[in-house]
């Protein structure tokens, strides 16, 4: 008997290994992936592009906006169904659902949001533990496995104007979450094991983006309020605040992009700066080093590469690429695509995912717009980012999540 069950286990391991379709890395584990940086390790780069994607699976998973999140083959995602907040788990390779768990009702979607229902939040995995934040703001812990409840808070469902669409950050064993509206806006910090609060930040005004951990001599959490892009120290204190109004309808949507002691700002409607961030003594200051009126983004978080910050423009959402020392405008395409959009670092190659369905593949370049590639991966919007794993790429769209495949 133990015979063969070694026997098996040594074909179930050959499998795996010459298996082209399997997963082998991990996509991240939570928003803009494991260091926020929208950096993706273990895609493989073709040779030659193909003229078409291979369609592996498609399932229908239910409304919304929120990226789904792969870890160890299996694809984690907050959607609505059927009017209610769901979490699902399906297995990567062929799609098929491994549990999933009724929330709470989704709130009814309203005013100029109302052609977003369902969560807009990533999910955040770590340690057995699966973390998500709803529409209307409650929280809920949820065990990997059996996709069982650990701990669920509803005490902040006042929501911004867009309803909430920040993700959770998991940081020395506190789920982050900035939460409330506009007038009562909080950053809170909930004990990832039991849920009780461990600190609460109050008078920071809740917008659309995503905490993120900036690691110089200090850790430092970076959180982009709906006024101000705000230093906070990982216990809760604020430490400085960077003004950041916005004109027309625009919103701060933008979850900070840094590097080092430097944090780009933008996502205004007044395009893009870069801040240096020092400490002399107690005092924190913000100095500002250059300013690029020209060139910003709206709702597209840009990725910043070799020294360069690639983004989608405000407005129509052409690609462009920006020198992060200077500021000077590198290239600007001309082609428009959509203001909602991702662009997702994968090595040898940029990844962007506009709302139009339009996967585009692009070469890193400080010189000129290198286009490599271009793939139709949905026939309705999308507005989660990819998932890009082996030779897979992963695509939510409105109600459908769709396996592509390379080869």
């Amino acid at each position: 008997m133990k015979s063969i069950n070694v026997f098996a286990i040594l074909l179930m391991v050959i499998f795996l290994i010459g298996n082209p379709n399997i997963n082998k890395a991990q996509s991240s584990n939570g928003w803009r992936g494991t260091n926020g940086d929208n950096k993706v390790e273990g895609f493989n780069i073709p040779a030659k592009w193909p003229e078409q994607l291979k369609n592996i699976w498609q399932v229908k998973v239910g409304q919304g906006d929120a990226t789904p999140v792969m870890v160890d083959n299996k694809i984690f995602l907050h959607v609505m169904q059927d009017g209610n907040e769901v979490a699902l788990c399906l297995n990567a390779l062929d799609g098929k659902e491994l549990w999933k768990t009724s929330l709470n009702p989704s709130p009814e979607i309203t005013g100029p949001a109302i052609g977003h229902p369902g969560p807009r939040s990533t999910p955040f995995i770590t340690g057995g533990k699966v973390f998500l934040l709803g529409a209307g703001g409650i929280v809920n812990c949820l065990d990997t496995s059996s996709g069982k409840v650990i701990w669920k808070n509803d005490s902040y469902t006042e929501v911004p104007q867009f309803y909430t669409s920040s993700s959770p950050l998991v940081l020395n064993n506190l789920c982050i979450l900035q939460l409330g509206g506009k007038d009562h806006g909080v950053v809170v910090a909930f004990d990832i094991n039991s849920g009780k609060e461990s600190w609460k930040l109050e008078g920071i005004p809740t917008t659309y983006a995503t905490p993120s951990l900036m690691k110089t001599s200090e850790n430092i959490l970076l959180v982009q309020s709906d006024t101000d892009l705000c230093g906070v120290s990982t216990d809760g204190k604020l430490l400085w605040k960077i003004p950041c109004p916005v004109i027309q309808r625009f919103s701060n949507a933008t979850s900070p992009v840094f590097e080092g002691q430097n944090v780009f700002v933008t996502g205004q409607g007044t395009g893009t700066k870069l801040f240096s961030i020092t400490k002399q003594g107690e005092t924190w200051n913000a100095r500002e080093i250059w300013a690029n009126a020209e060139l910003g983004v709206s709702f597209s978080t840009p990725v910043l590469k070799d020294g360069f910050l690639y983004g989608h423009e405000a407005k129509r959402g052409e690609l462009f690429c920006l020198n992060a020392k200077t500021g000077e405008k590198a290239w600007a395409d001309a082609t428009p695509h959509n203001r909602f959009a991702s662009i997702t670092d994968a090595g040898k190659v940029l990844v962007s995912l506009p709302a139009t369905g339009n996967l585009i593949i692009i070469e890193p370049d400080g010189t000129k717009y290198v286009e490599l590639a271009k793939y139709k991966v949905a026939e309705t919007e999308t507005y989660a980012s990819p998932i890009l794993s082996g030779n897979n790429v992963f695509v939510k769209d409105k109600e459908m999540l769709t396996c592509w495949s390379l080869k």
